[in-house]
């Protein structure tokens, strides 16, 4: 049900003001919520699930582990340019791709490619049960046998 005003200016214009009042009907899934929703509700308490991780290794550790090797590296030097190196890279390269002509050309076979990764992705992590900790730390043991400066 609506209701709407409509009045008269000082120069005998009549005008219609918009509508004022908008009733719908409360649906019966949140009248009929159960008890301990409605009770939880009227005392402001809220149960917030604690988060979990499946991994054995969490955020924290990888981040310890990283900062004890580059603790006991001699090339900080290195280390500390190629990581500036590589992220001005991945900024440089995002912005080049979206960039309005390259946005077209570039994008759409690199999205592609991404797509096409995944399921291959999920079939190697997900079905037969690889650890992706594991091949993250080879990849990055060969990237670093072939900079110079980080040999060991």
């Amino acid at each position: 049900m609506q209701a709407s005003a409509s009045f008269t200016t000082r120069s005998g214009l009549r005008a219609n003001a918009v509508p004022c009042l908008t009733i719908r009907p409360v649906p019966r899934a949140v009248l009929a919520r159960p008890a301990r929703q409605a009770q939880q509700a009227q005392t402001g308490s809220r149960v917030i699930p604690r988060a979990t991780s499946n991994s054995s290794e969490d955020f924290d550790s990888i981040l310890t582990t990283l900062a004890d090797k580059f603790e006991k590296s001699d090339n900080k030097g290195a280390i500390i340019g190629y990581g500036a190196a590589g992220l001005i890279a991945f900024f440089f390269s995002e912005w080049l791709i979206h960039l309005p002509l390259l946005s077209f050309l570039l994008g759409f076979p690199i999205q592609l490619v991404g797509l096409l990764s995944l399921p291959y992705l999920g079939v190697r992590y997900l079905a037969e049960g690889e650890n992706f900790q594991q091949d993250a730390k080879a990849a990055a043991g060969s990237i670093t046998k072939r900079l110079p400066g980080l040999e060991k």
